[in-house]
Parts: structure tokens; C-alpha cells; sequence
């Protein structure tokens, strides 16, 4: 068995209709990275139902279903409810992690009391560049402690500023992201994408409340980077996540699944106990499962 820590998942009122969502709630950034204007898209849309069935297929035991990072603060609210309901109806299968903006102040704080209460055990995906707020933001700050009060880990997007431009990219500087590790310790870290790279070109190692997590790798990264980013961090340290329902292998029909981007994991030159331990123990130690 296998947990995902890292996908996405929006109602049909969305994904049926990517454009009208995104002009009603004024999130232009998100609709650039879902229907860029110019390309091919590479992001699919699954219902929750089709998810399990794709959860099954690969023994996936649960997924992470991460919000998007919103411009606004009325698309978290709306996220939220989403989340209410999925996790009503699955919730053995799901972790939900809280929509988040700091620019809606004390409203996102009390959204996020509201969530944790809900059911939600984290917070994120976060990116305050693409939302419009910095990372010394005060009312971040604030969110990160109300997450280490709940211990609920934050999942911040990373972006490797050395791989290709594509819908979307932005900066997120890495230095900027172990500064909020550093000032709240006692809050737990995801750092997507497996933080960028970046902590294979830094010298000192990352804080001991920082993970990473595997999403979107095989499509970033021509070879596997896993082998040489559990010997310079440590395989602890690595979280199973496959940005699903992104077409991560563009080239394959079958994709988006749980299986090919287990299959990649599986043949990276990992042991079978590196391998279990980020597909399934590590995720199980954060997320507080029996």
C-alpha cells in the first residue's frame, strides 16, 4: 500500500468549465497554469469517484488532496466546502490540507480554525508569490503557529529555478522558505516538488522540520533525482506525492494514474525499505496514522 502526499481535485462546477470559474472568482494565475493560452495543457480532471478507482488500481490507501494556492480569499471558502463534503463521504481514503491567503487577515486564521475542526490535517499547497503576499507576511506567520498548535504540516510549492519555463513558473526562493523553517520550528514543513532541487546544490542541510515530497518530478526531470536526493538529505526525509491529476508523463495515454509515477519511484535504484519508507511509513509518521 501506498500514500500519495500530494494531489489535486476539484468539483465538476470547475473542471467543467476551468474558464468561467476563474473569471467569476477573478483567479487568472490558476486558470494560467490549468488552460495556458499558448500549449498544450497538461493538467486532467478526475471526479472523486474516478480518484478512488485510480487509488485502488494502484494501492493507493489514501491521498493528500492539497488546495490551490488562490489569489482570494472567497476561493479558499469555497475550496473548504469542497473539502467538507469529499471528506464526509471518504474519509478513510482522504487527508484534506486547508486553503489558505494571508491576505484575507484574521478571515483565513478563523478559516483555518474552521477547517482543522472540519477535519482538515494540514495546510497548503502555499505560494505566497503567485498570491500575492510575502513570506514575512505576519499573518503567514500567524498560520504557521496555529498549524504547529493542530500539528498540522504546511505544504509550500517549490519551483526549481534551473528546469524549463512553462505555464505558470514563478519564483520561490528557496533561501526565503528556510527562513519561515527556521523561525517556526515547532511547525512542520513540506516543501514540494522535492523542494526544487535546491537542496542538492545547498551545502547545509535542510532543518529537521522540513520533508519534501516527490510531485511532478518525472515531469520536471528527465532522469530520476530520488538516489541522489536520499543520499545528500536522507530518505526520512522524502514524502511519496504525484501531483495527480497532472499529466506528469505528457507522452503516455494512460496517464494521469498512481502507477506510473510508482513505477519510476520503484525503479530509481531505491532498496525495497527506502522505497516503503517514502511511499507509505514516512507519510504515516507525519500525518499522525496509526
Amino acid at each position: 500500500m501506498a500514500i500519495d502526499s500530494h494531489i489535486h481535485l476539484y468539483p465538476p462546477s470547475v473542471s467543467a468549465d476551468p474558464l468561467a470559474w476563474a473569471v467569476t472568482q477573478n483567479e487568472p494565475y490558476w486558470l494560467s497554469c490549468v488552460k495556458p493560452s499558448h500549449g498544450k495543457s497538461l493538467q486532467a480532471w478526475k471526479s472523486p469517484s474516478e480518484l478512488l478507482q485510480d487509488m485502488d488500481d494502484a494501492g493507493v490507501e489514501k491521498v493528500v488532496i492539497l488546495s490551490w494556492y488562490w489569489e482570494n480569499h472567497d476561493s479558499c471558502l469555497h475550496t473548504l466546502n469542497w473539502q467538507t463534503e469529499w471528506l464526509a463521504k471518504s474519509p478513510h481514503r482522504f487527508i484534506c490540507f486547508a486553503p489558505f491567503n494571508a491576505k484575507g487577515g484574521n478571515a483565513a486564521l478563523e478559516l483555518l480554525k474552521n477547517a482543522f475542526q472540519r477535519g482538515c490535517k494540514g495546510i497548503g499547497e502555499l505560494n505566497p508569490p503567485a498570491q500575492g503576499y510575502a513570506y514575512e507576511d505576519p499573518v503567514l506567520a500567524q498560520a504557521l503557529e496555529l498549524a504547529a498548535a493542530y500539528r498540522a504540516p504546511v505544504n509550500f510549492h517549490v519551483t526549481d529555478p534551473t528546469t524549463h519555463d512553462y505555464p505558470g513558473k514563478i519564483d520561490t526562493p528557496y533561501a526565503s522558505l528556510l527562513n519561515l523553517a527556521n523561525e517556526h520550528p515547532n511547525t512542520s514543513f513540506i516543501f514540494s516538488h522535492l523542494g526544487g532541487c535546491e537542496p542538492l546544490r545547498n551545502r547545509e542541510p535542510p532543518p529537521n522540520n522540513v520533508v519534501f515530497d516527490t510531485s511532478a518530478c518525472p515531469l520536471l526531470y528527465k532522469t530520476p533525482v530520488y538516489r541522489e536526493f536520499c543520499d545528500k538529505v536522507g530518505v526520512d526525509k522524502i514524502l511519496f506525492g504525484s501531483d495527480y491529476p497532472l499529466r506528469v508523463f505528457p507522452k503516455d495515454k494512460r496517464s494521469p494514474n498512481f502507477i506510473l509515477p510508482l513505477a519510476e519511484l520503484q525503479n530509481g535504484d531505491l532498496s525495497p525499505a527506502e522505497i516503503e519508507a517514502i511511499t507509505l511509513q514516512n507519510a504515516k509518521r507525519l500525518f499522525h496514522l496509526s
